[in-house]
């Protein structure tokens, strides 16, 4: 018999809920289903942001819509920066080799904006194209790296217009209209047409001013062009150096001559610095504290002074010398260069030619360090001077007869200037003739007046006669002394006290044992002999074993009477 049911699967009794075992699933445990859960391959992204590609380059390069490859390599250091030499380099030769300041302002007053809008566009579209790179999961150290190079750039922009542009601008504007804040120099030409005397800053147009002066009819007798300015416009320098080395004529300094005046110093022949003159070098300056500018601007100086001789050691100390400051170069330097001509080591001046005028005796005798002290002390004293050794040269007389007629109006100061010294001084000029006596001493002989015999009288002549070391070391001592403090009030005659003080310690006759030194005496006759020279020598060395009073008060004496 067949059972039509369907089979059914057995079921143990024992397990009340087999049904429903058997109907649901197994489940997993917590850590299994962990294990086997799917993974993302990658992390989650931002979205994409999607650069529009319509505009024109300009204006999405603005809006930082390009990659930051093509904004900052591309751009900013491709095209930007050859672009941004150019024009710098442009603005800047035009400023230093252009014929015209005026020229040159104009184009720095319209290159400046133009380099500023360029700046400005390559920053802003960089920077923002930086954001977005960033935004977009970029590299960091590529993102900020730009960044900070960009943020270096803009405060580099704006230094140059807050410390470059703005306080300048002014001046520009000025120049641009043909007035040059600066003012100009001032030209004076003596009275015998001689000299020409450049006053003040040096600016605009006063390189053409002076190349027509010096074409100019009026300075057909001129020999040297004086100098007296703290320097200017470096452009019109170098025009006024060429036309004065084109016309041949001498230089010199009779005050500060600083920064562009010494390329009109050193393009005369030959150079001169007077007593009072001094020579001042510092680095260019444009301005614009734009390294650019200032690198090529000091470039061009370095070689215009090379051109004009300087030495190279020279040109170095130069450009190290900040603008704002002053190197005031020592005249020994200037001597062992040959950059000036050499003082002269005694009283002698350089004599002028055959026709020789009053003029070149006194022009001689003022760049005289000794003669050019001796006027400031007294004036007149080169004018008297100039005079007398005029009148000696014209008369005929030689040339040791015309330097010995300079002697008579300077025996007519010696009297203050002994008197009127220091200490120091007067112990200096003791010592001196001390020794000028013993070099002009020579054996007794009969019938022979020997030469200390004539310097003691006072017989000028008898100078001339000194070793050089002496001529020289008395004409130091002229210097010092002239240029020492004059006294408050003049030494008064010796009064008993001192004048026993005098016998006691040395002796009475030390009393004016010096006083006609310079008394300028006429000469004396062949057969004069005079008295000897020895005890005046030895009364000189005693001095030096006196206490430092008693030796103050018999120095001072010795050139006073009662």
């Amino acid at each position: 018999m067949t059972d039509a049911r369907p089979n059914r699967p057995y079921i143990d009794p024992t397990m009340a809920d087999a049904p429903a075992r058997a109907a649901a699933p197994e489940a997993k445990p917590a850590w299994q289903q962990a294990s086997k859960a799917t993974r993302p391959s990658t992390p989650p992204q931002r979205p994409k942001v999607v650069r529009p590609t319509q505009g024109s380059y300009l204006r999405r390069h603005w809006r930082g819509e390009l990659s930051l490859a093509r904004s900052y390599w591309l751009n900013n250091v491709v095209l930007a920066t050859p672009l941004a030499l150019g024009l710098t380099g442009l603005m800047s030769w035009i400023s230093v080799k252009g014929d015209s300041l005026q020229v040159s302002a104009i184009v720095t007053l319209l290159g400046f904006p133009l380099l500023m809008a360029l700046d400005v566009w390559c920053i802003v579209g960089a920077w923002r194209a930086a954001a977005a790179y960033l935004h977009e999961q970029g590299s960091l150290l590529w993102g900020w790296l730009a960044r900070i190079s960009l943020a270096l750039g803009a405060l580099q922009l704006l230094a140059s217009v807050v410390f470059g542009l703005l306080p300048n601008l002014g001046e520009f504007w000025s120049m641009a209209r043909g007035i040059d804040p600066l003012g100009q120099a001032k030209f004076s030409l003596s009275a015998d047409g001689r000299s020409l005397r450049m006053d003040g800053v040096i600016g605009m147009g006063d390189g053409e001013r002076l190349s027509t002066l010096l074409a100019n009819e009026a300075a057909r007798d001129l020999r040297r062009v004086e100098l007296s300015s703290p320097g200017g416009r470096v452009t019109e320098a170098e025009r006024m150096a060429a036309a004065l080395k084109r016309h041949g004529h001498e230089s010199r300094a009779v005050g500060t001559c600083a920064s562009a005046c010494t390329l009109v110093f050193l393009a005369g022949n030959p150079r001169q610095l007077t007593p009072t003159g001094q020579l001042g070098f510092h680095r260019a300056s444009t301005g614009t504290y734009n390294p650019v500018f200032e690198e090529l601007a000091n470039q061009h100086l370095a070689s215009t002074y090379r051109d004009l001789g300087l030495p190279q050691s020279m040109i170095d100390m130069t450009l190290r010398t900040p603008s704002r400051s002053m190197w005031f170069v020592p005249r020994d330097e200037l001597l062992r260069h040959a950059l000036i001509a050499p003082s002269p080591q005694t009283l002698a001046i350089p004599l002028p030619g055959a026709k020789a005028t009053l003029a070149d005796f006194d022009d001689a005798l003022r760049i005289h360090p000794v003669w050019e002290a001796l006027e400031r002390r007294t004036a007149g004293t080169i004018d008297a001077v100039a005079k007398r050794m005029w009148a000696a040269h014209s008369a005929g007389a030689t040339d040791e007869a015309v330097q010995a007629a300079a002697l008579q109006p300077l025996a007519q100061q010696m009297p203050a200037l002994l008197n009127g010294t220091d200490v120091a001084l007067r112990r200096r000029y003791v010592q001196l003739v001390s020794e000028q006596l013993k070099a002009l001493r020579t054996p007794p002989q009969p019938r022979a007046r020997p030469a200390c015999r004539d310097l003691l009288d006072g017989r000028l002549g008898a100078r001339q006669q000194l070793p050089l070391a002496l001529q020289v070391r008395e004409t130091q001592w002229l210097e010092d002394a002239a240029n020492g403090a004059p006294p408050r009030w003049l030494p008064k005659p010796p009064s008993a006290i001192e004048i026993e003080v005098l016998d006691r310690s040395v002796g009475s006759h030390a009393l004016g044992l010096l006083a006609r030194l310079w008394a300028d005496a006429p000469d004396a006759p062949a057969t004069a002999t005079g008295a000897p020279c020895e005890p005046v020598i030895a009364t000189l060395d005693r001095l030096q074993a006196q206490p430092p009073a008693r030796r103050e008060l018999a120095e001072r004496l010795l050139f006073q009477t009662r």
